[in-house]
C-alpha cells in the first residue's frame, strides 16, 4: 500500500481523534478495504445494470415476437372459424312435413362439432351431427374434412346410411388422423316421413311423441375410424305429425353445474316431455335457456350440438 493513496488531511483528521501511531495504520487498512469494496461493489452494480438492460432488451424483444406470433394464430383460428361457419346450415330446407331448427355452441372459439341439413334431391334430405374428440383448431379441422367430404358425395352413397359409414370409415382412419370421432347419418324422406339413419357410436337420439315419455332410440355401431370389421345397423323412425326426434352431442348430458351435478340422461327427458306441443325452434330456444339456468356461471366444458325435427301437417 502506498500512503499517496491517502489524504494526507485524513491522517491528520485522525490523529487529532488521539488515535496513537500505532493504531493510525491499521485504521487506515481497514479504510482503504472498504474504499476498494466500495470501489467493486460500484462496478459489480454498474454490470448488473448492463446486464439488466440486456434482458430487458431481449424480454422486450420476445414479447413482442410473441405477440405477433400470439396474433397470426388468432387470425389463423378466426379463418378457421370463419371456414367451419360455412358449413353450417343457414337456412334450413323447408316443407309441408318436417318442422326442424339446430343450435350449435362451441366451448372454444372453434369446435369440433357440427350439424347440418341439406337436400340430396327433392323427395330426401341428408342429416348428420359429428363430434370430433376433443376441441379446438384439431378437432375443428377434421369437421371441415369430414363435412366437405360428405358434401361432395354422389347421391347414390348419400341415399345409404350405412354406404356413408363405411366409407367415413375407410376415408378417415385413426392411423392418418389420430383421433376418434362419432356420427349420426341419416335420410329424412319427406313423403313415408320415414327418417333412415346409422348411429356411429354417438348419443342416443331421442324421440318424443304425444302422451308418452321420450324414449332414447337404441342402435348404433362402432366409432368410425378403427377398421373394426362390424357393421351399422341401420335404424327407422317415422315422424308422423307432434312427435320428433333430437339429435345432439354429449356436451348437452354432460354439461356441469357449480356444485359439480351433470346435466344428466333423466334431466334431458324431463325437460323435453314438458317441451312436447312446442315448435322444433321454441324447444331449441327453452332447452338453450334452460341449460344456461342449469350451469348458473359455469362454462361449457366441451361443444355443445343439438338438431331438432318435428313432423308437422
Amino acid at each position: 500500500m502506498k500512503t499517496d493513496d491517502f489524504p494526507i488531511d485524513g491522517v491528520i483528521d485522525l490523529t487529532r481523534k488521539g488515535l496513537s501511531a500505532k493504531d493510525v495504520g491499521p485504521y487506515l487498512v481497514d479504510l482503504w478495504a472498504e474504499l476498494k469494496d466500495a470501489q467493486i461493489n460500484a462496478l459489480l452494480l454498474e454490470a448488473l445494470i448492463k446486464r439488466y438492460s440486456s434482458s430487458e432488451k431481449k424480454l422486450h424483444e420476445l414479447t413482442t415476437s410473441l405477440r405477433i406470433k400470439q396474433n397470426a394464430l388468432l387470425e389463423d383460428i378466426g379463418a378457421a372459424a370463419a371456414i367451419q361457419q360455412t358449413l353450417l346450415p343457414k337456412n334450413l330446407p323447408v316443407s309441408g312435413v318436417i318442422d326442424a331448427a339446430w343450435e350449435y355452441l362451441p366451448c372454444e372459439q372453434i369446435g369440433g362439432d357440427i350439424v347440418h341439413v341439406s337436400p340430396i334431391n327433392k323427395d330426401n334430405w341428408a342429416v348428420y351431427v359429428v363430434d370430433v374428440a376433443g376441441h379446438g383448431p384439431r378437432a375443428a379441422m377434421i369437421t371441415v374434412a369430414i363435412a366437405q367430404f360428405l358434401q361432395s358425395s354422389a347421391e347414390d352413397l348419400l341415399m345409404s346410411p350405412e354406404n356413408v359409414m363405411l366409407s367415413l370409415d375407410q376415408a378417415f382412419p385413426f392411423t392418418r388422423f389420430g383421433s376418434f370421432f362419432t356420427v349420426i347419418y341419416g335420410v329424412q324422406n319427406l313423403h313415408d316421413r320415414i327418417f333412415r339413419f346409422c348411429n356411429s357410436g354417438h348419443p342416443l337420439p331421442v324421440f318424443m311423441e304425444p302422451g308418452k315419455f321420450p324414449r332414447f332410440v337404441e342402435g348404433n355401431g362402432p366409432m368410425l375410424g378403427l377398421g373394426l370389421p362390424l357393421t351399422w345397423p341401420e335404424i327407422s323412425v317415422e315422424l308422423r305429425p307432434d312427435t320428433g326426434l333430437m339429435l345432439y352431442t354429449d356436451g348437452l348430458v354432460e354439461c356441469v353445474n357449480a356444485a359439480g351435478q351433470s346435466f344428466g340422461d333423466d334431466r334431458l327427458l324431463q325437460m323435453l316431455e314438458r317441451l312436447q306441443g312446442k315448435s322444433a325452434s321454441e324447444t331449441v330456444s327453452q332447452i338453450m335457456r334452460e341449460m344456461r339456468l342449469f350451469m348458473g356461471e359455469t362454462q361449457f366444458q366441451d361443444d355443445f350440438t343439438l338438431l331438432l325435427g318435428k313432423g308437422i301437417g
